[in-house]
C-alpha cells in the first residue's frame, strides 16, 4: 500500500526557509521592542509570530517528507490561524489610542468593550480555525468546513473593526481632542494620524490575507489556488511579513508611549 501524499504540488524547502528567516528575524525584532518600551500589549502579536516561525519550519521539514501528515497539519494549523494573533494587536492599538487622545466619545463602542469584543470574537475564530486543522487528518472535508467558518469569523469580526476604526479616525479628523494635539506636538511620526496609518495599512493585509485564504478553501484540491505554492507566499506569506515590517517601521508605542507620563500624572491608567 503505498504512502499518501496530502499535498497537491511539491512543497519549496527554499521558500520555506526564506520566510522562516524573515519571521525570526522581525518576530526577535518585534520581541525587543516590546521589552525596551515595556509594550506588553504585543504579546499576542509576538505569539503569532512565533506560530509563523513554527509553521515554516515544519513547512521545511515537510518539504522533505512529504508523505508525513503530522508536519502537513501542524504548517497548516501554524500558518493559518498566526494572523488571528496579530489581528488582536491591532484591536487593542486601536483602544488604546482611543483611550490615549481622550476620544472615547467618538467610538461607536466603548474603548474599554471594544478591545474585549473583537478580541474575543477573533479568539473564536482562531479556536474554530485550530479545530478544523486538527480535523484535516480524519475527516478533510468536515475540517475544511469548521475552517471556513472560522475564516467567515474572523473576516466578519475585521470588517466591523475596521468599519469603527474610520469612523473614529474621520471624527478625530474633524475635531481633534485636546490630548490629541497635545500629544501630536511632540510626535515626530504624524502623531495619531501615523498611527491610525499604520492600522489601516496592516488591517488591509490582513483581511486581502483573509480574503484570499477564503477563496483557497472554498475550492477543490484541482483548484489553481491549491496546486500552486505560489499563491501561499504572496497572498499570505509575503502580506503577513509586511503586517510584522509595517509595525516595526512605525510601531505604535512610539506615539502611544507618552501614555505612561501622561496618564501617571493624573492618577489614570490604560488598559
Amino acid at each position: 500500500m503505498g504512502e499518501i501524499n496530502p499535498w497537491s504540488y511539491s512543497p519549496s524547502p527554499a521558500a520555506a526557509m526564506i520566510f522562516l528567516i524573515l519571521f525570526a528575524i522581525t518576530t526577535l525584532w518585534h520581541i525587543v521592542i516590546m521589552f525596551r518600551r515595556h509594550a506588553w500589549y504585543f504579546t499576542v502579536l509576538v505569539i503569532g509570530g512565533v506560530l509563523e516561525i513554527a509553521g515554516y519550519v515544519t513547512r521545511y521539514l515537510a518539504s522533505k517528507e512529504q508523505s508525513n501528515i503530522a508536519l502537513f497539519v501542524v504548517q497548516t494549523l501554524c500558518i493559518l490561524v498566526a494572523p488571528a494573533l496579530f489581528a488582536a494587536s491591532i484591536y487593542m492599538v486601536l483602544g488604546r489610542l482611543i483611550t490615549l487622545v481622550r476620544a472615547e466619545a467618538y467610538s461607536p463602542i466603548r474603548p474599554t468593550w471594544l478591545t474585549k469584543i473583537f478580541v474575543l470574537g477573533d479568539l473564536l475564530s482562531f479556536i474554530i480555525q485550530i479545530m478544523g486543522s486538527g480535523m484535516l487528518t480524519n475527516n478533510f472535508t468536515l475540517g475544511k468546513t469548521i475552517i471556513l467558518i472560522g475564516l467567515i469569523a474572523q473576516i466578519i469580526c475585521f470588517g466591523l473593526f475596521v468599519l469603527v476604526a474610520v469612523l473614529v479616525s474621520r471624527r478625530l479628523a474633524r475635531d481633534p481632542t485636546p490630548m490629541a494635539k497635545s500629544l501630536d506636538r511632540r510626535s515626530s511620526k504624524n502623531g495619531w494620524v501615523g498611527v491610525m496609518r499604520v492600522v489601516f495599512f496592516a488591517s488591509a493585509l490582513i483581511f486581502i490575507r483573509s480574503f484570499f485564504r477564503l477563496i483557497e478553501f472554498t475550492g477543490n484540491n484541482d483548484s489553481p489556488l491549491q496546486k500552486s505554492e505560489a499563491y501561499l507566499y504572496v497572498c499570505d506569506s509575503t502580506l503577513m511579513f509586511g503586517v510584522l515590517a509595517i509595525l516595526i517601521y512605525y510601531h505604535p508605542s512610539e506615539y502611544v508611549k507618552a501614555q505612561s507620563e501622561v496618564w501617571q500624572g493624573q492618577g489614570e491608567e490604560l488598559i
